[in-house]
């Protein structure tokens, strides 16, 4: 698609977004934690000797390791830990905002807006549903103008068919008459449900 504007809100869709954020930074959280309890697993039975200040320390392998790297890396952890949200957040916009657009979308669409077309911007996911959404709007709004087209055919050969029944006798004009009017009311009918549709220029 096209890149018709850009996005300057973040937060699109902020419930939505905020799972998708936590998600990521647990899933990532719990991926170091977890091959952090696999390493001190495997060194339970180990010492660690550690220099630190003119002070030699002596203890168990995994408890000298996460104090020495809370200790030495907390600067990194943080930024990491920032760095990471910051790069779901940008993620999930792209996911956040196509679906903030197609939901608009399906809502114009529910009442009765078929000229509304979708944009995305160039690296936003479901751009092919987007397209199909697109896609469907225009063939629609072409169905429905035919559909239009037609209904004002019958109008007009309704009122030709009229005008020949006048040399009719009364009893067949009056039998007639009842089954325009019938053919007229149903045309009515499939103008009405064409003119509540607003529709794309096809």
């Amino acid at each position: 698609m096209a890149q018709k504007y850009k996005r300057r809100n973040i937060f699109i869709k902020k419930d939505f977004q905020g799972k998708l954020i936590l998600g990521y930074f647990l899933f990532v959280t719990g991926g170091c934690l977890f091959f952090l309890f696999l390493l001190g697993l495997f060194s339970a039975d180990t010492l660690t000797l550690s220099y630190n200040n003119h002070d030699l320390q002596l203890g168990q392998t995994p408890i000298m390791l996460v104090k020495q790297t809370l200790a030495a890396h907390w600067v990194f952890i943080v930024t990491g830990s920032a760095f990471l949200v910051v790069a779901a957040m940008l993620i999930t916009h792209r996911i956040a905002g196509p679906l903030f657009r197609l939901e608009k979308a399906l809502d114009s669409m529910l009442n009765g807006r078929l000229d509304d077309t979708i944009y995305l911007r160039t690296n936003d996911e479901g751009k092919d549903i987007a397209r199909k959404i697109n896609d469907f709007n225009a063939d629609l709004s072409l169905t429905v103008k035919n559909l239009q087209g037609n209904a004002d055919a019958i109008t007009s050969l309704l009122e030709q068919a009229r005008l020949k029944t006048q040399s009719l006798g009364q009893d067949q004009q009056d039998e007639l008459q009842a089954i325009y009017w019938n053919i007229d009311e149903k045309n009515k009918r499939i103008k009405a449900i064409c003119s509540a549709y607003t529709l794309k220029d096809v």
